[in-house]
């Protein structure tokens, strides 16, 4: 589908598209990880410049709304403390929220001469999963602390948790994000605090 797509905007001669793409992880580890929907948006942002598709690609990183979702923090068995479970120990990870990339995606369609050809790996922020457990507790005023699992949880054999593991297993080699350029395209976009603080209601 995403060939078809650099296909089709060859031939209306488009003059700039956005596409938001992600690392071929199996090719960047000489198949040590395969992580399907990354490699797949990979091969595509690689057709896009070989089609000669004038292209802008943004690589985004954890979705902030994920922790409202599958990462929800969880009730402790017993007491009122709450676990945040994230596969990443102590190596921080970049996130963002969906809603702050709209902005950023029409800022480089408005400046083509300064973003053609460029890959942009978008964030407004890194912290580690003890770090996210913190502002949680903070905003929410509730108990929470990171669960310390490992990506080995996906021998638990829950549906996708072994593609899922992959995924954090490629967040712990810290794929290239930049915080200053997704602020400096997006200087509204929200920090990790800013937006639970806008959330609060949802968790």
């Amino acid at each position: 589908q995403g060939k078809r797509l650099a296909d089709l905007s060859k031939r209306l001669g488009l003059r700039h598209v956005v596409y938001s793409g992600l690392e071929n992880v199996n090719q960047l580890t000489g198949g040590w990880l395969e992580v399907l929907h990354f490699d797949g948006k990979g091969v595509v942002e690689e057709y896009f410049q070989k089609v000669g598709v004038p292209t802008t690609s943004i690589r985004l990183p954890f979705y902030f709304e994920n922790f409202l979702s599958m990462f929800k923090p969880q009730k402790a068995a017993q007491g009122d403390t709450y676990v945040l479970a994230l596969p990443m120990g102590d190596t921080p990870m970049d996130g963002m929220a969906v809603e702050d990339i709209g902005p950023v995606v029409v800022c480089l369609l408005k400046s083509p001469e300064e973003y053609v050809g460029r890959v942009i790996g978008l964030s407004t922020g890194k912290l580690t999963e003890a770090e996210y457990a913190t502002v949680v507790s903070q905003q929410m005023g509730k108990t929470m602390k990171a669960s310390r699992i490992s990506p080995e949880y996906e021998k638990g054999g829950s549906p996708g948790a072994k593609e899922m593991a992959a995924v954090f297993r490629f967040y712990a080699l810290k794929p290239d994000r930049n915080v200053d350029l997704t602020m400096k395209l997006n200087p509204k976009a929200r920090t990790f605090p800013q937006w639970v603080a806008d959330n609060k209601a949802a968790f």
